[in-house]
């Protein structure tokens, strides 16, 4: 009887430690709505690196880590544009960085 407590403590504690730890984190992806194609979108220190990126349209979601990350956009024409990005250490999402005709960029969470 004994040894069945002691496998159901365990049992539970791995469960618990198993649920605790399949967070997502948090994710994110680029929506084009610039006026030319976006060559290469870098996102982070330990960077998450769209490509190609034509007007109109919206990446698939990529996970990137917590922590200040910086954006940086270039253009097919070599034009540069730079922003930050704050991603929370705990929890989950997504966010979208978006660049409109004005060549301002947003971060929507979604």
């Amino acid at each position: 009887m004994e040894k069945i407590k002691i496998l159901f403590k365990a049992v539970l504690i791995c469960t618990g430690l198993f649920f605790s730890s399949c967070g997502k984190g948090y994710e994110v992806r680029v929506t084009n709505y610039n006026t030319e194609l976006l060559d290469t979108v870098i996102v982070g220190k330990e960077p998450v690196i769209f490509v190609k990126i034509e007007r109109q349209t919206t990446t698939e979601y990529k996970k990137i880590d917590s922590g200040d990350q910086s954006i940086r956009i270039i253009t097919k024409t070599k034009k540069e544009y730079t922003s930050t990005l704050s991603v929370p250490k705990r929890g989950t999402g997504k966010r979208t960085i978006q660049i409109d005709g004005l060549n301002r960029i947003s971060v929507l969470e979604d």
